[in-house]
């Protein structure tokens, strides 16, 4: 890897904004985000809600166990993200939850679409709301990964308004987790999260500076830690984003490898597009030195074709999901 991790700043320009990602995503394709407007308080709620739910016993948090549409608890094991190095599932759990979509809507019925699974909070004798923060959070993700698609369009030397239309009804999913102290042995395909790329187009991750998150090095083959920045955001981008880019832009392996002293949390925002999106190489990402790469793809069908792979028992309920 030939340069470090970079940091956009949001309160520069939007030209500054633009060269500092299409620096980190024609190289290694992660950065840093800061002052994203994802305040402290929206932040400090949704890890006390978070805490307080993986807190519960196993029994209470089957009562939100994920459902057909990829909403709720996922149990500690659930997802092996490296199905061919791994001897077992993940050493973590998580809580998907993404946009609601109402009965009466035209998404309603569609595969990932649909209904947040939220615990009752009383019944379940929460010590801190989980709902409300959640929500709050997930907001302010969606805004912040809104904002970020002008730059990255003007990073590609595109219309500032290209991505707009695709994502009108994004795919908008948070993920708390929670890692348990548990040592990773990744040489016995042991891992908190086994080797994987993102599936979609933006991944913007929050952590509590537990270490663990490691990059691997496409010039070297060597696994590199990403170092804690307080008050940033993690981002990088996925296979989606490196399929409509033609490979311009990077979608890099990366790992969770925790040492067992402690547990480790982190929330990720996966931002990916409408699901009805059609995903083709931009006209200026292919030339004669670089030809199309990758065949047009529907999200919708490639996104549930990933979840069959890596979760444990997901059929998407039936024909699609998001």
């Amino acid at each position: 890897m030939r340069e470090d991790i970079p940091a956009v700043d949001l309160s520069l320009g939007e030209d500054a904004v633009a060269s500092t990602i299409r620096r980190a995503c024609t190289t290694h394709g992660f950065f840093y985000v800061v002052n994203h407007g994802v305040s402290d308080e929206e932040v400090g709620a949704m890890v006390r809600a978070m805490k307080a739910f993986f807190a519960l016993p196993e029994e209470k948090k089957r009562t939100v166990l994920q459902d057909e549409n990829n909403r709720g608890w996922t149990p500690m094991g659930e997802e092996t993200l490296d199905p061919a190095t791994q001897v077992s599932g993940d050493t973590k759990e998580g809580y998907y939850i993404g946009r609601e979509i109402a009965p009466d809507s035209p998404e309603f019925g569609l595969p990932l679409r649909g209904a947040n699974n939220w615990p009752d909070e009383s019944a379940l004798g929460l010590s801190a709301p989980f709902r409300a923060p959640m929500r709050a959070y997930h907001a302010a993700c969606v805004r912040l990964c809104r904002s970020l698609m002008r730059p990255f369009a003007l990073a590609l030397d595109m219309p500032p308004d290209f991505f707009d239309d695709k994502f009108t009804h994004p795919t908008a999913l948070l993920r708390p987790l929670r890692y348990a102290a548990a040592r990773s042995r990744p040489e016995e395909g042991v891992l908190a999260a086994g080797a994987h790329s993102d599936y979609g187009v933006l991944t913007a991750l929050w952590t509590d500076g537990t270490p663990g998150l490691q990059i691997l090095d496409p010039d070297d083959g060597t696994w590199r830690d990403v170092a804690h920045v307080p008050g940033a955001l993690v981002c990088n981008v996925g296979d989606l984003c490196e399929r409509w880019t033609n490979g311009v832009f990077k979608s890099t392996v990366h790992r969770v490898v925790t040492a067992g002293t402690s547990e480790r949390f982190s929330a990720a925002f996966f931002w990916e597009p409408n699901f009805d999106a059609v995903v083709k190489a931009v006209p200026r990402c292919v030339t004669d030195d670089n030809p199309a790469k990758f065949p047009p793809v529907v999200y919708g069908e490639y996104i549930l074709d990933k979840y069959r792979r890596t979760h444990a028992g997901f059929d998407g309920g039936g024909e699609g999901n998001s």
